[in-house]
């Protein structure tokens, strides 16, 4: 693996087309989502966002909100990846960055968002922020966090709680195609209260992928999250296998 900032390359990006690029959930330092890059196809490099000012970018400032996260992300990828196809995976809050990062690309030339995997999050600008702020407090619950001075996971993810409920988005559909990628038991982002993001995408329908298990669902089963992603990326190399049209 390399470094560059505030992303990190794994595998081999050569002269490799296609990358899928990672976006960070709610409270992470270090990207969740090496396990499931190591379950690509060689072929298949995986670039991770981290989010600037927490681990080995603790020295850096801080984005002050979600747009200038994205912001960030989007003109280092399009530095290290000029004219790549990137497919983008984002869980809860990551969703977010991925979307608002489609959008940055399809404004660019060059490196282009060929797909968009939103996953554990109901789409932008749905949730009340009070429910949002409940299920924050609950995923700090289960991960043994307080508000202990000190208590750095804690404070990250009280930083992410406040980007949330500060976003603001235009709700423009972009031209990627999308899937949505979801735990059966999620109580924060259930299946059927997902579809409602086919509403962001003029582009083709990839189809709901279920898995075993509740909001952090990503957690296990890496393997089969891994295939439907190359499967992702494989039909979107074929226009004939991309997916059926989205009506919305």
């Amino acid at each position: 693996m390399s470094s560059g900032r505030s992303i990190v390359v794994q595998g081999t990006v050569g002269k490799a087309e296609d990358v899928v690029v990672f976006l960070p959930p709610a409270g992470s330092i270090t990207s969740p989502y090496f396990p499931i890059g190591a379950c690509l196809p060689d072929t298949l490099p995986a670039v991770h966002c981290e989010m600037p000012g927490r681990g080995r970018t603790a020295g850096e400032q801080t984005p002050g909100s979600v747009h200038g996260a994205v912001d960030r992300w989007a003109d280092e990828l399009a530095a290290l990846l000029p004219g790549r196809r990137l497919h983008l995976f984002g869980h809860s809050l990551g969703a977010l960055f991925a979307y608002e990062l489609a959008i940055r690309f399809e404004d660019r030339s060059g490196t282009e968002a060929a797909s968009l995997s939103a996953s554990g999050a109901r789409e932008p600008g749905s949730t009340p922020r009070s429910l949002v702020a409940t299920a924050f407090a609950a995923l700090r619950g289960q991960r043994g966090t307080t508000d202990k001075e000190g208590d750095r996971e804690g404070a990250w993810l009280t930083d992410d709680l406040r980007l949330r409920q500060e976003y603001v988005t235009a709700k423009q559909p972009i031209r990627a195609p999308l899937a949505l990628f979801c735990g059966i038991s999620d109580p924060f982002a259930r299946p059927a209260e997902m579809e409602e993001w086919k509403r962001f995408t003029k582009g083709p329908w990839l189809g709901m992928f279920t898995f075993p298990g509740g909001h952090d669902y990503y957690l296990s089963g890496q393997e089969s999250i891994a295939a439907e992603i190359s499967q992702i990326v494989d039909r979107s190399q074929d226009p004939e296998r991309m997916g059926v049209e989205n009506d919305g």
